[in-house]
Formats: structure tokens, C-alpha cells, sequence
């Protein structure tokens, strides 16, 4: 059984652990600002870390996710991670945060390509990222290619993402309408 004393010395040692992780943050921010503000190649080495190593895709993800502004540039390498496992939540969070205006047109054109040589999976995960950027129109595209496609894998899961996404797709449509 512990004494009095080792629960207030547990209680320090949080608070001490607590307060290096803050300062640990706040550093983490000044050197993203400080690699967002000065590096001469910033949209090659992003590119070169989406690449790379586990830490320099984790690192590269995140910094884009909070500095979005090399995400159009990058796009294809974000839609490469936003259909893995390992990453596809924050590649998704990246894109979404992005100017719409800039990465629509070239996300439109990067899931034309892929679908027509996706899996089950990567529809999937393509209808995830488009319902993250809430680009209904495209998603739209995507349920009726997963329900026409020859693919009987990917015509499995037409029926699920019809039920999923398909609502969101007409709200928008009866929206648009009215």
C-alpha cells in the first residue's frame, strides 16, 4: 500500500510530465511556423517526407493538417495516404482543410482516375474523403460507379455505401433545389 506522501509525489510528477508535454507542443509550433515562414523548398521536402519514413509521414501530415497551404500541390500524394489504413484519417483531415476552391477540381480528377482501377477497399475509402470534403457531387459519381462496376467485389459494397453516403448526397440535392 502506498503512503500519504507518494500520492503528492505522483501528483508532482503528473504535473511535471504535463508541463514538459505543453512545452514540448509549444516548440512543435514554433519550428512548424518556422518551416512554414522560411524554407526556400517547402512543397518538395513535404513531398519527399509523404515518401518517406513512418515519422517523416506522420510529422509531414500533421504539419499540413495545421498548414494547409501546400495541400493542393500535394494532392496526389494525400489521396496515396488518404486510402491507406495507416493514414487515412489525418491525409482526409489535411485535404478537407485545404482551399475547396483550389484542390476540388484536381481531387475530382485525381478520384476519376482511381476509380477505374479500384478495389473494394479504395472505394471505400475514396467515399470517406469525399464525405470528409463534402463534395456530394463527386460522391454521387462514385455510388453509381461502385453500382455499375464490373467488379463484383466493388459492386458488393455498392449496396452499403448507397446506404451510408447516399443520404447525404439527395439532402444536398433537395437543398440545392430549393
Amino acid at each position: 500500500m502506498a503512503a500519504d506522501g507518494d500520492d503528492v509525489t505522483d501528483e508532482v510528477d503528473d504535473r511535471q510530465l504535463w508541463a514538459a508535454l505543453v512545452a514540448a507542443e509549444q516548440e512543435c509550433a514554433r519550428r512548424r511556423s518556422e518551416f512554414y515562414r522560411h524554407a526556400w523548398s517547402r512543397t518538395e521536402i513535404l513531398s519527399k517526407a509523404l515518401a518517406g519514413g513512418v515519422w517523416d509521414q506522420a510529422v509531414a501530415l500533421e504539419f499540413l493538417d495545421s498548414v494547409p497551404h501546400d495541400v493542393p500541390a500535394l494532392l496526389h500524394d494525400l489521396v496515396e495516404h488518404a486510402v491507406s489504413q495507416r493514414w487515412a484519417g489525418l491525409a482526409r483531415r489535411a485535404i478537407a482543410g485545404a482551399d475547396r476552391q483550389r484542390t476540388r477540381p484536381v481531387l475530382r480528377r485525381i478520384v476519376s482516375e482511381r476509380l477505374r482501377r479500384a478495389d473494394d477497399n479504395e472505394y471505400r475509402r475514396l467515399a470517406e474523403l469525399l464525405a470528409e470534403v463534402e463534395d456530394w457531387p463527386m460522391l454521387q459519381v462514385l455510388l453509381q460507379s461502385a453500382a455499375d462496376s464490373t467488379d463484383l467485389r466493388v459492386r458488393a459494397v455498392s449496396p452499403d455505401l448507397a446506404q451510408r453516403y447516399g443520404p447525404l448526397c439527395a439532402d444536398t440535392e433537395r437543398r440545392a433545389i430549393s
